[in-house]
C-alpha cells in the first residue's frame, strides 16, 4: 500500500470489510480522504476492474463522466457465476450520468455469487435513491493532526512554510496531502492564489480590483474565492467579526454565480464593489 494513512476507527472498519464484504458497498468522505485507495485496500488482489470518469477522448479525468458504454462493459465482465471473490470498483460513482446509473441499478438488482461492487463518492446525494438503498454505506474519516504531520514527514516535507501551507490546504486529507506534496509546481501556483486571497480579504478595494482583473479563468477564480472563504472561516474561529461574516456571504454568492456560468470578470467586479 502507499504512504496513505487511515484514521484508526476507519482502519478497523476497512479491515472488517476485507473479511466480510457486502455485495455492494459505498465509501464516502471528503475530497482528498483517499476513497479510491480505501477501495483498493479492501479489494486487495481481487480487483477485476476499476471504472473511472473519462473525458470525451476516453482519458481518465476527474471532471469527466462515467457513461453508459462503461456500464455495459462492466455488465459483460460481471456476467456469470464467479468461482472466487471478484470485485469491481466504481470510482467517483456520482459521475455516472443518468443512463449509466439506471443501467448500473440493474446490476445491483441481479446479484451474482462472489461478485462485489465498491463505489466511491464525495457527493453521494447525486446518486439515485434506488442505488443508495441497495448499497451499504461507510464513511472514510479524516486522519488526525498527528497522523497528518507523520504523513508529511514520510513524504519528505521538511520546509516549515510548505508544511504550514499543506496543513492549511489539506490537513486530515491524506490523498490530497500526498498529491500536493508530490507536485511542487502546482503547490507553488496554489500558494500564489492563496496570497492573492489574503490580500483580497485584507487590502483596499483598489488592490482587490487589481487582483480581480488578473482572474479571467473560471477555475482559477473559483480557487481564489474558495481560499478566501477558507481563510475567513479559519479567522472567524479565532476572532468572530461581523464584517468578515458579511464578506464571506458576498464571496460565497460570487462563487455560486461563477459556478453557474456567470461572467467571471463581471462577477469579480461586482464582488469588489459590494465589499466597499
Amino acid at each position: 500500500m502507499s504512504t496513505l494513512l487511515f484514521e484508526s476507527a476507519t482502519k478497523q472498519q476497512l479491515d472488517a470489510l476485507v473479511v466480510d464484504l457486502p455485495q455492494s458497498t459505498l465509501l464516502t468522505g471528503a475530497d482528498g480522504t483517499g476513497l479510491l485507495t480505501a477501495a483498493k485496500y479492501v479489494a486487495s488482489a481481487n480487483i477485476a476492474a476499476i471504472i473511472q470518469p473519462t473525458d470525451k477522448d476516453g482519458a481518465v479525468a476527474p471532471v469527466g463522466s462515467i457513461k453508459l458504454d462503461a456500464i455495459h462493459q462492466l455488465r459483460q465482465q460481471a456476467r456469470g457465476r464467479a468461482a472466487a471473490r471478484t470485485i469491481f470498483i466504481i470510482d467517483d460513482a456520482d459521475r455516472m450520468n443518468h443512463r449509466a446509473q439506471n443501467a448500473f441499478l440493474k446490476l445491483l438488482e441481479e446479484p451474482t455469487s462472489h461478485v462485489h461492487f465498491i463505489l466511491t463518492s464525495h457527493k453521494p446525494h447525486v446518486l439515485l435513491a434506488t442505488i443508495l438503498s441497495r448499497v451499504e454505506r461507510f464513511s472514510i474519516r479524516p486522519i488526525s493532526l498527528h497522523q497528518t504531520r507523520q504523513l508529511l514527514k514520510r513524504l519528505g516535507v521538511n520546509d516549515p512554510r510548505t508544511e504550514q501551507q499543506l496543513l492549511f490546504l489539506a490537513s486530515g486529507k491524506p490523498a490530497a496531502l500526498t498529491r500536493l506534496a508530490r507536485d511542487p509546481v502546482n503547490l507553488e501556483k496554489i500558494g500564489d492564489i492563496m496570497r492573492d486571497a489574503q490580500q483580497f480579504i485584507r487590502e483596499s478595494n483598489y488592490q482587490r480590483a487589481a487582483i480581480a482583473m488578473r482572474y479571467t479563468d473560471r477555475r482559477a477564480a473559483q480557487q481564489l474565492l474558495s481560499y478566501c472563504l477558507a481563510i475567513i472561516t479559519h479567522t472567524l474561529h479565532r476572532n468572530p467579526s461581523r464584517s468578515l461574516i458579511y464578506k464571506s456571504e458576498y464571496i460565497a454568492d460570487a462563487y455560486e454565480r461563477i459556478a453557474a456560468n456567470g461572467n467571471v470578470r463581471l462577477q469579480l467586479v461586482a464582488l469588489v464593489l459590494s465589499m466597499v
